[in-house]
């Protein structure tokens, strides 16, 4: 396949999933010397990654191992799923030849929420998804590199930034950016929403003085 049939394809598959979210969440592009970190967005009728410019000063080649070794799962179309976001599953549930490591593979089986959910056989929401690998010390990002499920659905990696040695004060600002989107889009999941007295009072409030 020529580099223009591939960009094509890349760009088929991207295009559906940024009109379901993908621009909410960090991309990862690593090809060339000088790696891209940053959103997704509409520039003159092109997708293009902003970069946020937390990489800068690393090169592409230290970022290698998070493709190599820091694969945690994919993101996809959410199909028939009662979530509107896009879909996250976790590694177990893609076609994809991976030999990990058992210090890794235990590392993956141990995540989990208090929900009884599993990081490597999850299938939810991404940002539900997102906040499992977060509550696990993973940092997830997404890289333009097509994975397929083993349901036959096709998306995009999503890979742990932790994975590289990337300095710690680099992972510390990029944890806070994925953190707080993370946190925007949950409070819109009514299904993870657990309200207490006073935060039902401040939320409905209107509602509740009208009675």
């Amino acid at each position: 396949m020529s580099k223009k049939s591939q960009k094509k394809t890349l760009l088929d598959l991207v295009q559906p999933l940024f009109r379901r979210g993908l621009g909410e969440v960090l991309v990862l592009h690593v090809a060339g010397d000088i790696p891209l970190l940053g959103y997704l967005v509409y520039e003159k009728g092109r997708l293009v990654i902003k970069d946020e410019k937390y990489l800068a000063g690393i090169k592409s080649s230290q970022l290698v191992p998070i493709w190599e070794s820091g694969v945690l799962g994919m993101i996809c179309e959410s199909g028939n799923h009662e979530w509107e976001s896009l879909t996250y599953y976790g590694l177990e549930q893609c076609d994809l030849a991976v030999d990990l490591s058992k210090t890794r593979h235990g590392a993956l089986q141990a995540a989990e929420n208090q929900y009884g959910d599993n990081l490597l056989d999850f299938v939810g929401s991404i940002y539900r998804g997102y906040q499992l690998m977060l509550d696990n010390h993973f940092l997830p990002v997404v890289m333009l590199k097509s994975l397929r499920g083993k349901d036959g659905s096709s998306g995009l990696a999503v890979c742990d930034m932790r994975a590289a040695p990337v300095p710690l004060s680099i992972i510390r600002i990029i944890n806070g950016d994925v953190r707080k989107s993370v946190e925007r889009h949950l409070i819109l999941e009514v299904e993870d929403v657990t309200l207490n007295a006073e935060q039902f009072d401040t939320m409905f409030q209107n509602y509740l003085s009208k009675s």
